[in-house]
């Protein structure tokens, strides 16, 4: 097997050279209103990684981005007692489904998973689109399951334009939850710094 980032031979997905160079846990934390998003890794050092959420090694790049993140939070100290976590249309693809790989390691930290809860009625990518394309294609998000009085955070890969996590948010707050934050793994918005 090769190193998905530098090509040399390893018998991991990512050799332990790029883990180490390229693996950082770095919150930035993006403000929207009153909603606070944190990322956890520079979106350049992670961008070839995030892609393999569309092939069946996907599950294994993702493993690795959480772990590094849990691993990172423990250091802190981070409890998520109390709080229930939900993947942004975390529907089955290739086999798995990329954002329930982070809420399910995220329950080292007291985290409850509410797994397949908030599904986009639109499927559209919003990959490489700009802001006027997704604002004439909204997703349109429904609940799968009950959220009412329940304590929230949204769990994503990536967040762009913070469209996609402000429509999720409004829905799960329309149907009585709590949405206190965000994670997500990258900030595109940084990906020129």
């Amino acid at each position: 097997m090769r190193c998905l980032l530098c090509g040399k031979f390893s018998l991991k997905s990512v050799c332990r050279d790029c883990y180490l160079e390229f693996i950082i846990v770095a919150p930035l934390v993006r403000e929207m209103g009153d909603f606070r998003v944190i990322s956890f890794f520079e979106y350049a050092n992670i961008a070839p990684l995030l892609y393999a959420k569309y092939s069946k090694l996907g599950n294994r790049i993702y493993c690795l981005l959480a772990q590094a993140i849990v691993q990172s939070l423990k250091k802190r100290n981070v409890s998520l007692y109390g709080v229930c976590g939900v993947g942004v249309d975390d529907k089955i693809r290739h086999g798995y489904a990329h954002n329930a790989i982070l809420l399910r390691h995220l329950k080292q930290l007291g985290l409850q998973p509410l797994y397949q809860t908030l599904h986009a009625r639109n499927p559209i990518s919003y990959a490489g689109k700009d802001l006027a394309f997704r604002q004439r294609n909204p997703r349109d998000f429904m609940i799968k399951r009950e959220v009412r009085d329940k304590k929230i955070i949204l769990v994503d890969d990536v967040i762009t334009s913070g469209l996609t996590l402000q429509q999720a948010k409004e829905c799960l707050e329309t149907n009585g939850a709590q949405v206190l934050h965000a994670f997500v793994l990258a900030d595109a918005s940084t990906k020129g710094l």
